[in-house]
């Protein structure tokens, strides 16, 4: 065949698998990827280096040639030095070599951006070259034996050409080095895709650790993707790593970089926060959140450091993050800027997992040396420690700009101004300076109790134990962060003296705390004193104390430069921080544990558990189970004691949780409401559902109700119109008794917070037109919040109800925990996650609610009989519609009465059709010959029926019927996930 004059042409007429409509072929080399500093210059192996004088190298995509002369220069031959090589491609965009040069699939319409596989392994990348291949010399075959080709002029213009082919000429990566092998080169050949300036995936680390560990300690090491700059050098710097650790020598002296990580001294300018120094450290936000939370973090990043200056010759990953952020900074083009935006951060992530890596390297450096199969995983070991993935999300990815960190450097700090005493007089100065592990630079240590921290409509106070208070009925009890003095006051107040009441006390922050002198004091960062930090989403108890261990050691140590004294922050009256100076010993500083086993050694029956808790968040199922196993293994006369920082939020769900296990314990199942409650709230006329009418403390009055019935715009929003409660409530068995027992249990502990009616309150000011944007947005989420946690509760009570908390207290055999018994349920985790991913619309006030209240169904004795319902199944406001409707007709070709929409598959036994009656279900049988014949003998067809139907259906003589909301009659009642089982259990206690 001819060949083609329009170039164009032969790309629109291309139909291979890989080398389809579109595609071209471009060479992988192009004029000035050659970076011409480096040295040994080595012909077809363009920037090929060493990192320092270690056995781990890098380069660009060679050529055939290009391979054969590296490894001629580190004597990979057979009549060489006979050095051993491990060759590793990072590319995961397929390649092929064409006449020993390498050529890359590229868009047609983009053709210097790589096509991006992103999450595709060695196997398929490698069979997607084999295909492409195979489809070049299927395309040469109709024009002469040659293919059409793409090269880069210097300009970076394009230009075509044709390319002969032959069979031989044509080569994958994997034939390449395969034949090399046969030549004679001492080559070992791997793949790891990753995607082109991203971090590799904890899997990707994974497998080059054990690549990497698998080869000999003398082998030499190189690594090449397109350019040899981004991918190479983070693979140099990986290999570096596992490379100094396996001969002993990571802790090597750093010579020639740009400063160390903290270096004490007086230079307060360039420790301070976003100084260009500092920037160029690579102490950013993130990364200084991140070595505070990770043990071994600040000696992690001094290592990674040290080994991305031996790798820099190409590229310095800390110096190009500070290139990245300066283009941002001052580039006016707003493509331009985001662009480098999206580099930031994704090179900034690439350092913090560099860093997270270190550390799991040097922890499990044992085991991975001995080859031992028992070593934990890079990716297990970073899923195992959920909040460096928080820190991560919460302070890079939710907001690259403010990760970015803008110059704040005040005139007056600049240079260290000494006291008499000789300690700084600036706390932003002192803050600067500091060089702990978790009291790092830029973090204060600030007072934990603050003016106005006591709830002043609390009837009881304890001197120092802010917002103390008894649930009522209930040995249960709530408290802010207490000083020492605090918590022997609430000791002594319910009853516990020594050898007395035993205490089981819960501490939920999950915010490392340390006790100065007997008071609390929290880690706070210098620009956001009020503020928690947002870095310890997920912690475990052993962690966050660990992280308390070593913040007491970093103030111990820190006090001996500033002559026993260590500078906190204090919160005047009207929100001003001023700082002060306190006098410490090794006796005057505890951490939480300290505290109470030192309590425990004096001979108080107390026991301590910490459960770490997001502030504003839900606890997690396996929280849940924790508080639920303390409880249950106490001994009958326990009391129970909850703090969190205002003893608020957390301390209320802990007393909650607590009063449910209590519940279920002492009165076993059903779990169910207890008579004064229901007493009380006949007394009162309200449900307990919460109106947001009614205060935050206490259940709704009379008075409220009549608010309601008067309302001329409407009857007001309440939980239950929530239909995401509706519906969990009735999922379960048990639901309407066990929700009714929450309630009242949530009533009970809401001297400070109802969480129902919290729900309901930011509600009301998501709701609120007038109000700006940006509180909206924040009612909005801590809306969402609460309904997550009360959505929590409500399945919790639910599980205690049932027989799987049974073991647990004795009264059964099943010992199931709420964290299993969830995962049974894959359709609570999807209602879970439908309030994640789209509050706002259980925060909309539905349209019924804002015309004027009345009867839009014409017939108010069949309204009156829906409203009174109260099974579990069929509830208040729900009915049974009648499954057909007007415009369901039958099948033209099968007409089958009472059977709906019967069609057939051409060619296949597959039939479908809409929900029959049980009459239109027996003739669809018969229809398909499934009905016995005695007279014949015939057993008849088997038939399998196949219901995708995720909501709940009951036959009533005969006729479908479908659960329904009264207020949306056409609307299907979503339960996604729901298992079949399920769905049938829900009609049967219905």
């Amino acid at each position: 065949m001819s060949l083609p004059k329009e170039p164009e042409q032969v790309m629109k007429m291309r139909g291979g698998s890989v080398l389809g409509k579109k595609t071209i072929l471009k060479s992988d080399h192009f004029p000035g990827c050659q970076n011409k500093r480096l040295s040994p210059q080595i012909d077809g192996a363009p920037n090929y280096r060493q990192a320092d004088s270690l056995r781990v190298h890098g380069v660009a995509i060679p050529t055939i040639v290009g391979i054969q002369n590296v490894l001629k220069h580190i004597g990979a031959q057979k009549d060489g030095k006979q050095a051993h090589v491990l060759w590793i491609s990072l590319r995961e965009e397929p390649v092929v070599y064409i006449n020993g040069r390498p050529f890359v699939l590229r868009d047609v319409e983009r053709p210097f951006s790589n096509l991006e596989y992103t999450g595709i392994n060695r196997h398929r990348v490698e069979q997607m070259e084999a295909r492409l291949k195979e489809d070049i010399l299927m395309e040469a075959a109709r024009y002469a034996n040659k293919i059409l080709v793409t090269d880069e002029l210097p300009d970076g213009q394009m230009v075509d050409q044709w390319e002969r082919v032959s069979f031989d000429s044509v080569k994958t990566p994997l034939e390449v080095y395969e034949e090399l092998q046969l030549e004679g080169y001492l080559v070992d050949y791997e793949r790891v895709p990753i995607t082109d300036e991203k971090s590799p995936k904890e899997l990707d680390f994974d497998i080059l650790v054990n690549k990497i560990s698998q080869a000999d300690i003398s082998t030499e090491v190189i690594f090449n993707c397109q350019m040899g700059r981004g991918r190479t050098t983070t693979g140099m710097v990986i290999a570096t790593l596992v490379y100094l650790n396996r001969i002993g020598a990571s802790g090597i002296p750093r010579t020639n970089s740009i400063g160390r990580v903290f270096e004490s001294g007086s230079n307060v300018t360039d420790s301070m926060p976003n100084s260009e120094v500092a920037i160029r450290r690579g102490e950013y936000a993130v990364i200084r959140s991140l070595i505070r939370v990770l043990e071994g973090g600040v000696e992690g990043k001094r290592q990674v450091d040290k080994v991305i200056d031996k790798c820099s010759s190409m590229q310095n990953l800390r110096e190009a993050i500070a290139a990245y952020r300066n283009s941002i900074l001052r580039q006016p083009d707003e493509m331009k800027r985001e662009a480098s935006l999206s580099f930031f951060v994704e090179y900034l992530e690439r350092y913090y997992f560099l860093i997270c890596f270190a550390v799991y390297f040097h922890s499990e450096r044992a085991a991975l040396r001995s080859s031992s199969c028992d070593h934990t995983s890079f990716a297990d070991w970073m899923k195992a420690r959920p909040e460096l993935y928080s820190i991560i999300r919460r302070l890079l990815r939710r907001d690259p700009m403010g990760a970015l960190g803008y110059a704040s450097l005040k005139p007056s700090l600049t240079k260290v101004i000494e006291s008499g005493d000789g300690r700084p007089h600036e706390v932003g100065v002192v803050a600067a300076l500091r060089n702990g592990e978790v009291l790092g630079s830029q973090t204060v240590l600030k007072s934990d109790h603050c003016p106005g921290c006591q709830n002043v409509s609390l009837p009881e106070r304890v001197e120092g134990a802010p917002n103390f208070r008894e649930v009522p009925g209930f040995p249960v009890y709530g408290v802010a962060n207490p000083t020492i003095d605090g918590i022997l006051s609430v000791i002594q107040r319910i009853g516990s003296a020594k050898g007395g009441r035993p205490v089981f006390w819960h501490n939920m922050r999950e915010e490392p705390v340390i006790y100065i002198n007997g008071k609390p004091f929290v880690l706070r960062e210098v620009e956001r004193p009020y503020k928690n930090m947002l870095e310890y989403t997920g912690i475990d108890r052993e962690r966050v104390e660990r992280m308390e261990a070593r913040l007491k050691e970093d103030i111990l140590r820190e006090a001996e430069r500033y002559e026993g004294a260590i500078m906190v922050i204090h919160e005047t009256d009207d929100g001003q921080i001023f700082d002060a100076w306190e006098h410490v010993n090794s006796d005057s500083i505890q951490t939480p544990l300290e505290v109470f086993k030192c309590l425990g050694d004096d001979g108080f029956p107390i026991k301590y558990a910490r459960v770490p808790i997001t502030d504003g968040k839900a606890p997690k199922s396996s929280d849940f189970d924790t508080l639920a196993a303390n409880v249950a293994s106490a001994s009958k006369d326990t009391s129970f004691v909850f703090n969190c920082q205002m003893g608020r939020g957390r301390t209320t769900t802990g007393t909650v949780i607590a009063c449910l296990v209590k519940l279920r314990i002492d009165y076993g199942r059903p779990i169910k409401a207890l008579v004064d409650d229901m007493s009380r709230e006949q007394a009162d006329g309200s449900s307990s559902s919460g109106e947001e009418s009614g205060s935050s403390a206490t259940r709704l009055t009379s008075s409220t109700v009549k608010v309601k019935t008067e309302n001329e715009q409407g009857r007001a929003f309440g939980i239950d119109d929530i239909l995401l409660l509706w519906k969990i409530t009735r999922l379960f068995d048990n639901g309407v008794e066990c929700r009714e027992a929450l309630d009242a249990i949530i009533d009970r502990c809401s001297a400070l917070q109802n969480i129902r009616q919290a729900v309901l309150q930011y509600r009301k000011v998501f709701n609120q037109q007038h109000v700006e944007p940006r509180v909206r947005r924040v009612a909005l989420n801590r809306g969402a919040e609460y309904l997550e946690r009360y959505f929590r509760l409500i399945a919790f009570a639910a599980y205690l109800g049932s027989e799987a908390f049974d073991g647990f207290c004795g009264q059964g055999e099943c010992m199931m925990t709420f964290k299993n018994w969830l995962h049974q349920r894959p359709e609570v985790q999807a209602m879970k996650w439908s309030i994640r991913l789209r509050p706002g619309r259980f925060f909309t006030v539905p349209e019924e609610l804002r015309a004027p209240h009345e009867s839009q169904h014409g017939d108010a004795v069949m309204e009156a009989i829906v409203k009174a319902r109260n099974g579990s199944v069929l509830g208040n406001g729900s009915i049974l519609k009648m499954y057909f409707f007007p415009g369901q007709r039958t099948s033209s070709n099968i007409q089958i009465h009472g059977a709906p929409h019967v069609f057939k598959v051409d060619e296949y036994p597959v039939y479908s059709m809409a929900t029959p009656t049980i009459s239109g279900a027996k003739e669809m049988l018969a229809y398909l010959g499934a009905n016995k014949s005695k007279a014949e003998g015939f057993a008849g067809q088997k038939v399998v029926v196949t219901d995708l139907r995720e909501e709940a259906v009951v036959y009533i003589n005969g006729t479908p019927f479908v659960l329904r909301e009264l207020n949306k009659p056409v609307d299907t009642l979503k339960h996604v996930g729901i298992t079949g089982p399920v769905v049938w259990n829900t009609w049967r206690h219905g």
